[in-house]
């Protein structure tokens, strides 16, 4: 007969099965913001482009003949996944496209050239707040999203792992930041249960 298995334990007694646990309840807490800014993002940029750009801003920029355009590019990994002869217009674009291109709304060049249309979608935003630091708070998030998403980042089991709750706290804040400048309110963003499972996780390593 086999023998049970013996749960690994660390010096401050806490099993690494309750700690994989802790790592993966304060992941979890980040979807719920992270739903809210992505499709929050990608609605009112659809709506203030079209508006204020025109209704065929983005059919044109999605059959654009110009290769290394993002919206040619992100088009093409669409139609990747779709059956041969998948016809590609504005509102399925909103639908299949990731949070990757709505972000590159605030690079400096595409910005420009849309005259700073993107930054009207921020209707909270503090007067010193500029597009260079709405990107920066966009790529800090989307990157912590796709680490996310894809399984990249290690639950943190042991003290050297400890530094990445520095990173989840900086992508938390600008996911917060971001969401109350879109309008959402504090309420709206409870981040106890974050909060409490990272309090948790700095226990069980110190």
């Amino acid at each position: 007969m086999d023998k049970p298995h013996k749960k690994k334990i660390n010096a401050q007694g806490v099993s690494y099965d309750k700690l994989l646990m802790l790592s993966l309840n304060v992941y979890g807490s980040f979807y719920p913001k992270l739903y809210l800014l992505e499709t929050t993002l990608k609605k009112r940029l659809f709506e203030v482009v079209k508006n204020k750009l025109g209704e065929d801003w983005f059919n044109i920029r999605i059959n654009s003949p110009v290769n290394n355009s993002v919206f040619k590019t992100e088009a093409d990994n669409i139609l990747r996944r779709k059956p041969k002869g998948f016809a590609l217009k504005d509102k399925g674009f909103l639908v299949e496209s990731g949070l990757g291109i709505w972000v590159e709304f605030f690079n400096r060049a595409l910005y420009k050239e849309m005259k700073g249309v993107p930054i009207a979608i921020f209707y909270e935003l503090p007067p010193n707040i500029k597009r260079k630091e709405l990107y920066q708070k966009l790529n800090s998030v989307k990157e912590m999203r796709n680490q996310l998403v894809h399984n990249r980042l290690l639950p943190i089991t042991e003290p050297q792992h400890l530094q990445i709750i520095e990173r989840l706290l900086e992508a938390n804040k600008d996911l917060t930041d971001l969401l109350q400048w879109l309008g959402f309110s504090k309420s709206q963003l409870d981040s106890r249960k974050f909060e409490k499972g990272i309090a948790a996780i700095k226990k069980a390593l110190r």
